[in-house]
Formats: C-alpha cells, sequence, structure tokens
C-alpha cells in the first residue's frame, strides 16, 4: 500500500530533523546525562516537528543502547515503538479527546508501571484543546507524577494553556524551517530530485511557509502526475500564475494601465487560477521586490535570472508605491476569504492600485499640511487670529468707509472662569465627548461654536436645523455637555444650543450694534458713515 511522504520520510532519530537545532542539542543532552523531565511542552506552527520530536524523545530515553542521545532503532524497544506496538507509549489527540472524562480515563492508567520500557509516556497533542475541567483533572498528576512517567505536550496555541499547566513543563519552542532547509531535506530523502528544476523546489518550500510536511505534502501531489518536477508543473497544481505573469501584472499596476490589468486579470481566471493563491503570490513578489529595493538578507538569498529580474524591476518602482500596493494586496486577499465574487475583489484592488500614484509626493504634502495646522494652532493660542486674504478696496476716497471688525455670532468672553480660553475648553470637551457618547458629538459637530459669555458655552445651529437643536437641548445630553465642559475650564458652566439669529445672546450683540451706529451717525454725520450689515 502506497504511504504517503510525509509518513514516509518523517524523522525518526534527533539527527535526521530539520532545523530546530536549539531543541535537539537540549533533548538528546538530557537524555544522554538521564536528566529527564516528567513534563515537555512543545509549541510552534503546524508541520514544524513537535509530534516528530516527542514520538524521537519518547523512543530516546527508553532506548536500551542510545548513541549521543539518538534512538538505536535496533533495541526491542525501538522497534516496538516504531511499530506503534508498545503500550507504554500512549499518544491522544486532545481536539477529539478534550472532555474531563476522557483526561480522567487516562489519568487513571498512570499508576501502573510500564510493562516493557523504563518510562511511561503521554503524548497529549493539540494539548491546548483540552477544556477547563480536563485541565484542572490533568493538574495534579502533572505536579507530582510517579518517577517512571513522562508527559509530552504539544500545541500550536500556547497562549491558551492556563499557566499553572505551563509553569509545571519545560517549554521547547519550534521555529519554521527555512526553504533551504526543507530543499536540501527533500534532496536528500529523495536523490532523484537532483533532476528536478531548482525553481520548482524553491516554489514548493516558498508555498510550504516553514511547514515540512506541508511542502512533502505539495511535493506528493506534484509527482502524482508523473511529469518531469518543473515550476511550470508546480505552478499547475497549486493553481499559481507563473513567475512571467507576476512581473507583467506589477509592470501593469506600477504603470497604471488598468485596461491592461483588467485583461490579465481575465486571462487568469480563464486558467482556472485562485485568486486567493494568486494575490498571496502576487504579495510575496512585491515583498521580494522591497527585499530587493532595500538590499535586504532575502534579496541576497536570490541568484540567477530571476535575481536580476527582480532587481530591474524594484529599481522601476518607488519604495512607498511598494508598500503601499503590498498593504492593499494583503488587505484584498483577506477580502477573498468572505467575498461571494472574489474576482470583484481582485478587480477592485487592481483598480485601486493603479490610481495610487508616488506617496512620496503624497507624504510629503501631508508633512506639510501638518506643520501649517501646527503653526495655525499656535498662532491662536498666543492669541493671534489666523491670517484672512485681503480684498482691495472699491470705496471712492472723499467717502471713505470705517472697516467694522468681525464680529461673533454671540458675544464672548476672553477667558473662561478657569483662566484657559473658551475656545481651548470647547475643543478639549468635545474629544472627550468623542470617545463617551458618539451619537451626541456627530450631532454636536454639525453646529458651529458661539462663544462663551456670562457663564454660557453657545453652539449655534442654521434656522433649518431646530430638531438639531432640540435634540441636543434634551436634559440628558445637555447635561453631559455642562459636566464636561465644567471639568475642562475648572469652574461650573452652563450649556445651551440656539438657531442662528434666536438666541437671548445674539439679540443682546444687535442692540449693540444698532447702539453703536446710532452713536457714529449722530458724531459724524449719516452722510459720512456707510453701514455694513454682512
Amino acid at each position: 500500500m502506497y504511504q504517503a511522504l510525509y509518513r514516509k520520510w518523517r524523522s525518526r532519530t534527533f539527527s535526521e530533523m530539520v532545523g530546530q537545532e536549539a531543541v535537539i542539542r537540549t533533548l538528546r543532552h538530557q537524555v544522554a546525562s538521564g536528566r529527564i523531565a516528567h513534563a515537555y511542552l512543545f509549541c510552534g506552527s503546524h508541520g514544524t516537528g513537535k509530534t516528530s520530536a516527542a514520538k524521537i524523545m519518547a523512543r530516546a530515553i527508553n532506548c536500551e543502547h542510545p548513541v549521543d542521545g539518538d534512538p538505536c532503532m535496533e533495541c526491542a524497544s525501538c522497534k516496538a515503538l516504531t511499530e506503534d506496538a508498545s503500550l507504554d507509549v500512549f499518544e491522544m489527540d486532545a481536539a477529539s479527546n478534550s472532555r474531563v472524562e476522557e483526561i480522567r480515563d487516562l489519568l487513571e492508567k498512570v499508576d501502573y508501571p510500564p510493562q516493557f520500557s523504563k518510562y511511561k509516556v503521554y503524548i497529549i497533542d493539540e494539548v491546548h484543546m483540552l477544556s477547563n475541567a480536563a485541565f484542572n483533572a490533568l493538574l495534579k498528576t502533572l505536579e507530582e507524577p510517579p518517577s517512571y512517567m513522562v508527559f509530552i505536550l504539544a500545541t500550536t496555541e500556547p497562549q491558551k494553556i492556563p499557566s499553572t499547566i505551563l509553569s509545571r513543563c519545560q517549554r521547547f519552542d519550534f521555529g519554521r524551517l527555512t526553504e533551504e532547509q526543507m530543499i536540501s531535506r527533500m534532496v536528500s530523502a529523495m536523490p532523484e530530485l537532483k533532476e528536478a528544476e531548482p525553481a520548482a523546489l524553491e516554489l514548493i518550500a516558498r508555498s510550504a511557509d516553514g511547514a515540512m510536511r506541508d511542502a512533502w505534502s505539495l511535493l506528493d501531489m506534484c509527482l502524482g502526475s508523473g511529469e518531469k518536477l518543473t515550476e511550470r508543473l508546480v505552478r499547475q497544481s497549486l493553481g499559481a500564475a507563473d513567475s512571467d505573469f507576476l512581473f507583467d501584472f506589477a509592470a501593469a499596476l506600477a504603470a497604471a494601465d488598468g485596461t491592461r490589468a483588467w485583461n490579465m486579470i481575465d486571462d487568469l481566471m480563464r486558467m482556472g487560477r485562485d485568486v486567493q493563491v494568486f494575490l498571496r503570490d502576487f504579495s510575496a513578489h512585491i515583498r521580494q521586490l522591497a527585499s530587493f529595493k532595500l538590499g535586504a538578507r532575502a534579496a541576497g538569498e536570490m541568484t540567477g535570472a530571476n535575481a536580476k529580474r527582480y532587481e530591474e524591476q524594484s529599481r522601476e518602482i518607488s519604495l512607498p508605491r511598494l508598500l503601499r500596493m503590498l498593504e492593499m494586496a494583503m488587505r484584498a486577499e483577506s477580502d477573498t476569504r468572505y467575498a461571494s465574487s472574489p474576482r470583484a475583489v481582485l478587480e477592485l484592488f487592481a483598480l485601486r492600485a493603479c490610481r495610487v500614484s508616488d506617496t512620496a509626493d503624497i507624504e510629503g504634502l501631508s508633512a506639510q499640511v501638518e506643520d501649517l495646522t501646527h503653526r495655525l494652532e499656535q498662532l491662536q493660542k498666543n492669541g493671534v487670529p489666523a491670517p484672512r486674504p485681503e480684498t482691495p478696496a472699491s470705496r471712492p476716497a472723499a467717502t471713505p468707509k470705517p472697516a467694522p471688525a468681525p464680529a461673533p455670532a454671540i458675544a464672548s468672553e476672553t477667558e473662561a472662569p478657569g483662566g484657559r480660553r473658551p475656545a481651548d475648553v470647547w475643543n478639549a470637551a468635545l474629544k472627550r465627548l468623542a470617545k463617551e457618547a458618539v451619537a451626541a458629538y456627530a450631532l454636536i459637530n454639525q453646529g458651529k461654536f458661539g462663544g462663551y459669555s456670562d457663564g454660557i458655552y453657545h453652539l449655534i445651529f442654521s434656522r433649518d436645523a431646530a430638531m438639531s437643536r432640540d435634540f441636543v437641548n434634551a436634559p440628558e445630553r445637555k447635561s453631559v455637555m455642562e459636566r464636561l465642559l465644567t471639568e475642562e475650564g475648572g469652574a461650573p458652566v452652563q450649556f445651551e444650543a440656539v438657531l442662528e439669529g434666536e438666541g437671548r445672546r445674539e439679540k443682546s450683540l444687535r442692540e449693540q450694534q444698532e447702539r453703536d451706529e446710532h452713536m457714529l451717525i449722530e458724531t459724524l454725520g449719516r452722510e459720512r458713515v456707510q453701514i455694513d450689515n454682512d
């Protein structure tokens, strides 16, 4: 019967394991010195060798003739464990056995010593899937097990394991494998792969994303066609676009050629390629371009014709543009998981990427705007009004019109009771309101600040917004604004929302303006005074 490659070439000794040098060195030394812990926790992403290391550890501590911490694979104990014929090593998947009853059944057998081996080993895979009650049942035995008992826990999500369990285990973290390590392992296990195209093996290793088991599965799928292992074959098996397509698509986006990009997407769909796989490959392509742009390590590790093409294309696209395209591609890849039409997501991404101009200019303009805004805020804090555009005078010289000073909608005092400027108190209160009551903030933000006088902060709405004024003046919302203004200003104040031209303070202002006009007319004469009511 055919056996899958990931099972056929699973590591049987520490020497055969790929990567994880620090973990392997420590475990081998413990076996050789006889310093065996009673509980281990192997953490890491899937396919990095956690379960394989657990099985190797079970064989090594029970081996009759270990060699530098490695199992000899020749003694009766090693052969029994390799064939899964030993009753002293038990492996359980916590994902399907997460209940407390199953853990209790398992722990009932702890009191029985091993029959044929030195140690009794329990391997619990995906241990984070256990229920809280199951963890509690395991806790006491894990803390003080019999001298012949060893627990090996494996998980991909250590953050879900209770701290009481973590503190009783020796923790080992398994990192992702590099592409070179995976390729070396595949070629050493299967010498016939030396005749395969290097680009094909690189693509398999890159698609495996650091998981050796995934690399074996992808290789198994590609070899199933019976053809020579080529990059084209691997891309067809994975449903991915070839490298020429990725270079051309990036060039189309960089040139803002939306028509060409859409036509290429249509070709991609006709070839039966998967949108999510393509976006993942395109994100990897952009990352490689950014690596060459920065001269990073990943660029230095690539050689051959592809390296030259990456270097040439990286010169044609600015780094800010690459980063923006990468951000948009990763967001689109995530959106395709929930979209009813993944193709529409890809087409929208292409159009948006074409519309993105070089962000270096945009960032420069943004910096200038922020600088000007900061300077204006400093001027206003110092009491200097913001500059206004000047208009040429249009009146005859014989009858000059005095320039009226711009008056606020409601008379405003220069300081609030706490000594701060009323505008500063108002802005600080609005910032807090935006966090505490978003709906009220959105409505109040439609009005304009009318100033502060006689202990009252005013908010002015247009004459057609009477409903908004009434809504803001509701007691529960009015009390919130008065509380925030009082806390920011340091003294009790009131709050009132009014319509433009109807507030009692505005009436007082109009009366004062009328008195001022009357005084000017009596002093200078009506023929020498021109009233501007704007």
